[in-house]
């Protein structure tokens, strides 16, 4: 019984993870893509200690995948389309990341961008118990 719980919460991170990032895209409408992208690369360049020309490709690359999501949470479509959308496109620009940064710092944005996302995971888990 304990496997089935498990599992079945494992698929509702798995799902809605995502989704609560598209969530904060949401509260973010009143920025737009370029100020994200900025935000982004400014936080990267400080933590990661980009150099100016890894700075200059990876504002690209983040400007690039804001505008997508601008675009995606414009859309219409369901939930779900979206949500698979969304991961695709970070798998993308991951990849495209991978390509301009050091694997040193690549480790570091994994790192950072896995703490966030179970920061996320934890606020989930507590507005679901809340909500029992």
């Amino acid at each position: 019984m304990k496997t089935m719980i498990n599992l079945f919460l494992g698929f509702v991170l798995v799902v809605f993870v995502p989704a609560l990032a598209m969530a904060q895209m949401e509260g973010s409408k009143n920025t737009t893509p370029e100020e994200r992208a900025t935000k982004l690369t400014s936080m990267m360049e400080s933590e990661l200690s980009l150099d100016q020309k890894t700075t200059e490709a990876v504002s690209g690359i983040n400007l690039k995948y804001a505008k997508e999501t601008q675009t995606l949470m414009e859309s219409s479509g369901t939930q779900f389309g979206k949500i698979m959308t969304f991961r695709k496109n970070e798998e993308a620009k991951d990849a495209e990341l991978k390509g301009v940064l050091t694997p040193e710092q690549y480790s570091q944005y994994e790192q950072k961008k896995s703490a966030m996302r179970e920061t996320m995971k934890q606020k989930f888990q507590a507005k679901a118990g809340t909500s029992q």
